[in-house]
Formats: structure tokens, C-alpha cells, sequence
């Protein structure tokens, strides 16, 4: 219900944003950890954060609401771990100076069931899932990739997804560097 009244309220423009300057290491560390603590004692499934070595965690800042950027990428990982029952997750961010230095992107990648070439168009539309028999048993009400769109554009950002069936999919965010809104 919480998620379907989100899903209106960015619709019908009525959700704001407190856009500030992020830290986006320690964010994704913290996010990270809180569900690798959940994973202990599965030793099938490893979950991890990278930060490109060119650049130091601190510099990795972008503009945007901390609160609305953990609910995306608690949303993804959510995801990617719902659909990785073993394997590898792995949360990262990159800044991606060829093709355009206004924007830091986070991706989480997952080696997990993956998503047929046929319905890669519809993961961001609500209500869709890709295996509606499935849906009672890993839960989800259809909507969090919708939410998560919105709530990336409402920020300045982008959202795009890379999926290959049985091998696993990434979710890749961007958001900008420097106030956009």
C-alpha cells in the first residue's frame, strides 16, 4: 500500500526531494552492510561494494536526496539478492568522464536468474513482472522499479538496465554531479 501511494504521489507530482550533496561511498558501505549482516552463515551468495581506485571515496559526491538515493538502492540490491540465490552482488559506483563528467553512476550487478531479451522494456512499468507465477513466492508488488525511475529522474538522473537470461543483470543509476534542480 506504502509503495502504491509513493508510485501516486510521484505521478501526480506531489513527492519532493531534498536534494544536498552526497557522499555516496560511505552511503552504498553503510547500505551494504546492513545487508551482508542478513547473509551471514549463507556462504553461496557474497555480496560486495567497489569504488574505482582512481578515485578516493571522498570524491565520489553527487547532488541528490540522501533518503530517496538509499531508497533506490536498497530497491535494486533488494532485487538483485531476491534473484541471486547464489553467486555474487555487487554494489559500485563510477564516474563515466567518457561519455558525460556531470554524472556519478552506481550500479548493482548480480549474477542471478537474469531477464529475458523480450522483457527488458517493461521492468520499469508498473505492476509488470516478468514471471507472474513466481510473484507469491518472492514476494513484490511490481511497482519498486517504477518507483525507483521516477524517484531517478525526479533527481536528474537516469536509470538503465544490461541483462543476459541465467547469467545475472545490472542495474545502473546516474545522478549529477552538480545541482540540477
Amino acid at each position: 500500500v506504502n509503495d502504491l501511494q509513493e508510485l501516486s504521489q510521484l505521478e501526480s507530482g506531489y513527492l519532493s526531494v531534498e536534494a544536498r550533496e552526497i557522499a555516496i561511498a560511505p552511503l552504498i558501505t553503510q547500505i551494504t552492510n546492513r545487508f551482508a549482516d542478513q547473509l551471514l552463515g549463507n556462504d553461496s551468495l557474497q555480496l560486495t561494494a567497489t569504488f574505482p581506485a582512481e578515485l578516493s571515496p571522498d570524491s565520489l559526491k553527487a547532488w541528490g536526496d540522501p533518503a530517496r538515493v538509499e531508497q533506490i538502492i536498497v530497491n535494486l540490491l533488494s532485487n538483485a539478492l531476491r534473484h541471486t540465490p547464489s553467486g555474487e552482488v555487487n554494489v559500485r559506483a563510477y564516474a563515466q568522464s567518457d561519455h558525460d563528467p556531470t554524472f556519478l553512476w552506481i550500479a548493482v550487478s548480480d549474477t542471478g536468474s537474469g531477464i529475458a531479451p523480450g522483457d527488458i522494456p517493461h521492468v520499469f512499468e508498473r505492476f509488470w513482472r516478468a514471471d507472474r507465477a513466481r510473484a507469491s513466492q518472492s514476494g513484490g508488488s511490481g511497482v519498486g522499479l517504477a518507483i525507483c525511475r521516477r524517484l531517478v529522474e525526479l533527481q536528474g538522473g537516469r536509470i538503465r538496465v544490461e541483462s543476459e537470461l541465467n547469467k545475472g543483470s545490472t542495474f545502473s543509476i546516474s545522478l549529477p554531479i552538480r545541482r540540477v534542480m
